[in-house]
């Protein structure tokens, strides 16, 4: 082996990791575009209170958010040594740009920006008591689907070498996590329901 031979050379499943890295980013790129275009429906269904149409909208985003971190998952299937030695310098000069970085993806950038939008109008709602359980049960999966993709899409969390029962464990936490604040939601609007009838009792015919 030479020094001007590819690192690939020298790594044993380079090839597979590199097929990986370029097919699972090629189709979180598809997913990025089916998510921004729901979400931006989702937000029209909030304004118009549509709430069947918006908790059906919120699990299709949540199943998409699944596939996404199955994606990212398979796309980085292989050792954080692969990941330092191979995939990361053919992120940098000269290969790529100076300052080259996953945050220049400006689809990734849309499907932020519209996420915390729609979470923060829909929670604003949530807090008044407009939105029907069902509406607050699906975006409750849709807000903790995300928290769990999100966590794949970091490189610092692909290329660890966390393992997938490490991974599984922080899906549970924050499943329950999100469970807490759905009774928690359940009492306070059975707190507020009884609050009323006893207004109503009291100020009777």
């Amino acid at each position: 082996m030479t020094a001007r031979q590819p690192a690939r050379a020298l790594l044993p499943g380079a090839d597979e990791a590199l097929l990986r890295w370029k097919l699972g980013h090629h189709l979180f790129h598809l997913q990025l575009g089916a998510m921004n275009t729901l979400l931006a429906a989702a937000r029209e269904l909030l304004k118009s209170a549509s709430w069947p149409e918006l908790a059906d909208t919120f699990d299709r985003l949540s199943v998409l958010y699944d596939g996404a971190t199955a994606t990212m998952r398979y796309a980085a299937d292989f050792s954080p040594d692969m990941y330092e030695q191979l995939i990361r310098p053919s992120m940098a000069p000269p290969f790529t740009s100076p300052g080259f970085s996953g945050t220049l993806n400006l689809e990734h950038v849309l499907m932020l920006d519209q996420l915390r939008e729609l979470r923060g109008q829909f929670r604003a709602i949530e807090r008044s008591g407009s939105a029907p359980a069902a509406a607050c049960d699906a975006a409750a999966r849709l807000w903790r689907t995300y928290s769990y993709a999100s966590a794949s899409y970091r490189p610092e969390s692909r290329c660890s070498g966390r393992s997938s029962r490490q991974i599984d464990r922080l899906r549970q936490g924050q499943a329950n996590h999100q469970d807490r604040k759905k009774r928690r939601r359940d009492n306070d609007t059975r707190s507020r329901n009884m609050a009323v009838q006893g207004r109503v009792h009291r100020s009777g015919p």
